[in-house]
């Protein structure tokens, strides 16, 4: 049968990212089928699975396991529109133009085919781009190897017409809101590993996202990705969060704060960064120093917003980096109350507000 190169390479590159890593497990393969002019490609593992659907014009029937890394191989050197693919016994045969190759096979069998809940509520349709950015900007801060599951994986709200991602490791909090019509309200903590798939894949366009009791799904025209929930009721983070009302505010310049934090950490063997603000003078000064005392320091200018007390308080800078490094907001806003208590950066762009509080190094 015939198929096309696009075809075949889109479903493997997106399935390929939610097998078993163990070769072997049959679940180190994908299964892929062609039934009623349909391409079909599934894959899983312990945490995740995905499944990709085409339309295709073969009319033919297939159905194989395979290995997705050989076949990536082989497809990431073709050329040609179309590749003809003939199930041989335990082999498929490969052609494209003068090239041809043999693949071995399992039985299709060995792929543990699970039944799909028909308990799934559909939270709300959204951009996927919107969901990406979400993943994309917290899935920084979890702690994978925490004991506290809550604390491995990213924490979704849907309520009041908004979406908020938040992930948290003890020493540093993310929180990001984005507007969106929901049609249930509810929270749920996804795996990181989850989060991170659904991050790298092709997803473009409207998607419904689905849950059930123990499960989240993503749903797009042609693919289907379902992750594992954590069980756990997430920190209630709003208790840590500074109210503007009650602390000091001031607002930096993000690119020449990003420059500044970069420069005035070159000394300091462990990132570390000592900050202080002067109110008098509206600076901010950044330094570090080395065991042999050498020092680099820094100075940025900031508006007054709100601010009553200077500070001196000392920070990882990758950790403020991680922040600062990934916005497009022309600003950032420090809240701040003691050296000892955390610090706070706010930040909007059109679409998302973020919340970024990070605990200070205190020896």
């Amino acid at each position: 049968m015939l198929i096309t190169t696009k075809e075949l390479k889109e479903a493997i590159q997106n399935t390929i990212l939610s097998t078993s890593k163990e070769k072997e497990n049959p679940l180190y393969n994908v299964l892929l089928k062609i039934k009623d002019r349909k391409l079909i490609v599934k894959s899983q593992n312990n945490i995740t699975r995905i499944t990709y659907t085409a339309n295709i014009e073969s009319e033919e029937e297939l159905s194989i396991l395979i290995d997705p890394q050989k076949l990536a191989n082989i497809l990431k050197e073709i050329k040609e529109e179309k590749v003809e693919i003939k199930k041989e016994e335990n082999t498929v045969l490969i052609q494209a133009g003068n090239f041809k190759t043999k693949i071995k096979t399992l039985n299709p069998q060995l792929y543990p085919e699970l039944k799909e809940s028909t308990e799934k509520q559909e939270i709300c349709s959204i951009e996927a781009e919107k969901v990406k950015k979400l993943i994309k900007n917290t899935i920084y801060c979890p702690d994978k190897n925490d004991i506290a599951r809550e604390y491995t994986g990213v924490y979704f709200e849907f309520k009041d017409s908004t979406v908020k991602a938040t992930a948290t490791d003890h020493y540093r909090l993310i929180n990001i809101t984005t507007q969106n019509e929901v049609q249930i309200e509810t929270e749920f903590i996804i795996e990181n590993s989850g989060a991170t798939l659904i991050n790298r894949l092709s997803l473009e366009g409207k998607l419904k996202i689905l849950k059930t009791e123990n499960e989240v799904s993503i749903e797009t025209n042609n693919i289907n990705v379902t992750s594992k929930l954590i069980k756990g009721s997430f920190p209630d983070y709003n208790q840590i969060l500074l109210d503007k009302n009650t602390s000091n505010v001031i607002e930096i310049d993000r690119e020449s704060f990003k420059n500044a934090v970069k420069r005035s950490s070159t000394m300091s063997e462990n990132r570390e960064i000592m900050l202080n603000i002067d109110l008098q003078s509206r600076l901010l000064t950044l330094s570090s120093q080395n065991q042999e005392g050498e020092i680099a320091e820094d100075q940025v200018t900031f508006s007054n917003v709100s601010a009553n007390d200077n500070l001196t308080t000392k920070l990882d800078s990758r950790f403020i980096l991680d922040f600062v490094g990934q916005i497009s907001s022309d600003t950032v806003t420090m809240i701040y109350r003691t050296s000892e208590e955390p610090v706070m950066f706010e930040a909007s762009e059109e679409d998302f507000s973020y919340k970024y509080i990070m605990t200070p190094i205190i020896e």
